[in-house]
Formats: C-alpha cells, sequence, structure tokens
C-alpha cells in the first residue's frame, strides 16, 4: 500500500497524509533528528531499495538515495551521531540477509557496514543508552526463530554478540528504556508459529550487566508484528 497516517499525541483519531511514491509491505521506518520520517525498503512486487522520506510539516513525500541492497522486513534504528542504520531484512532471490548499511545525512548516500554474524530479518533493533544499536531475534536462513542478538558499536563500525534472550521471537516490539531495553512479544509455541506462547515472558536487556531479566507481567493481548516507541 501506499497510503500513510499520523497520529498526533492528544488526538482522537489519526489523520491521512499523502501517499507515499511506492507501495510498500514491511518496511523499516524511523523518525529522523529534523522532524521528518523515513520510509526504508520493504517489499512490492519484489524487495525494494528504494527509500522515502516524509516532509517535518506532513505535506508529502520526496525519495532519498536508494540503499546498496534490496530489502524487505529489514530493521532500522537512528544512532546518536543522526546517520541510520539498516541491518538484514529478506533479499531479492529468497536471500535472508546479514548486511548492514549506514545513511549520512551530511552527503545523502549510503555505505556499507561489516555485515552481522547472522542473516536475520523481521528483527528488532533500538539504540541502547550507550549509543550502541542492537538487533534481536528474528527469523534466521533455515526461517526459524533467532534469540541471539548483535550490538553496533558506531565508534569500531563493528558488531559485537548479545547474550541470547530465553525465547526465540519474530515480528516483536523493541524499545529502548534507562540501562537498557525491553522486548515484547512474538514468542511461539509451534515451530510454523501458529499459536503464540502466552507463556513466555516479556524480557529486559539490562546492558551494565549484560544479563535478560524476565518481565513479571505480560501484555493482555499477544501480540505478533508490532511495534513500540517510547513517549516522552
Amino acid at each position: 500500500m501506499k497510503t500513510a497516517l499520523q497520529w498526533v499525541r492528544g488526538a482522537m483519531d489519526w489523520t491521512a497524509l499523502p501517499d507515499m511514491t511506492d507501495a510498500r509491505l514491511r518496511p523499516a521506518a524511523v523518525a529522523l533528528p529534523d522532524g521528518r520520517a523515513m520510509v526504508i525498503g520493504g517489499f512490492g512486487h519484489r524487495p525494494l531499495a528504494s527509500v522515502e522520506v516524509l516532509a517535518a510539516d506532513g505535506s508529502g513525500w520526496s525519495a532519498l538515495a536508494p540503499m546498496g541492497t534490496a530489502r524487505s522486513d529489514p530493521t532500522a534504528a537512528v544512532l546518536p551521531c543522526g546517520k541510520v542504520l539498516v541491518a538484514g531484512g529478506y533479499g531479492t532471490g529468497g536471500a535472508t540477509l546479514k548486511t548492514a548499511e549506514l545513511w549520512d545525512p551530511a552527503t545523502g548516500a549510503w555505505s556499507d557496514l561489516h555485515p552481522m554474524a547472522h542473516a536475520r530479518f523481521i528483527a528488532g533493533c533500538c539504540v541502547l543508552p550507550s549509543g550502541r544499536a542492537a538487533v534481536v531475534g528474528g527469523y534466521g536462513s533455515d526461517f526459524q526463530n533467532l534469540s541471539d542478538g548483535e550490538v553496533f558499536d558506531p565508534e569500531a563500525g563493528t558488531w559485537q554478540p548479545l547474550p541470547p534472550m530465553a525465547h526465540g521471537r519474530i515480528g516483536h516490539a523493541v524499545v529502548a528504556v534507562a540501562g537498557g531495553l525491553v522486548v515484547v512479544a512474538g514468542a511461539y509455541q509451534t515451530p510454523d508459529n501458529a499459536i503464540p506462547d502466552t507463556s513466555a515472558p516479556d524480557e529486559l536487556y539490562d546492558e551494565a550487566s549484560g544479563r535478560w531479566f524476565a518481565l513479571p507481567h505480560p501484555m493482555v493481548e499477544p501480540r505478533r508484528g508490532c511495534r513500540a516507541i517510547s513517549l516522552s
């Protein structure tokens, strides 16, 4: 679909925005520091490399430089320096990707990064309090749910492993919190991911100790393909 909606704090309803140029399914999206919204990749009739940005006033979309690699179901985050990290996804020819790219707002160009250790798509991503970007879970190349994660260090330009979560997750939500991150939903009882595992607790990663902790209270509804943001 090309359609887009906007919710403004305090509003009762969503309002329609101008349509995007390209119809896309399962892209990544991030909010840029200058107030624009960036939509990255996704699936049209094939995985897309195209990138669009919504003006800060919501007046319309414009094209940015395409990524070097077409990606459906990638994950992305805005780093503290303002650059945008995109990683993983499902590529042309059915390849699960471990490659990563970085978009520089100063030049408008993408550059290749060192790849992740493991290919993954439908993963979760957020920026930790340290400024590193964590990519966790997702589907692996064998279409099995992953419990492991990796962190990208912008200073070194390298990836390091994270300890695994207690449960493999796909289509989960990841959000940064003081001291680490919270991951919710996306755990399933069956290999075909048909039955949500309501017994699998949501988890908190503490960056200082490098440990995962189970959260004591589950969400009311099991979810897949959800997203989470921090309201401030």
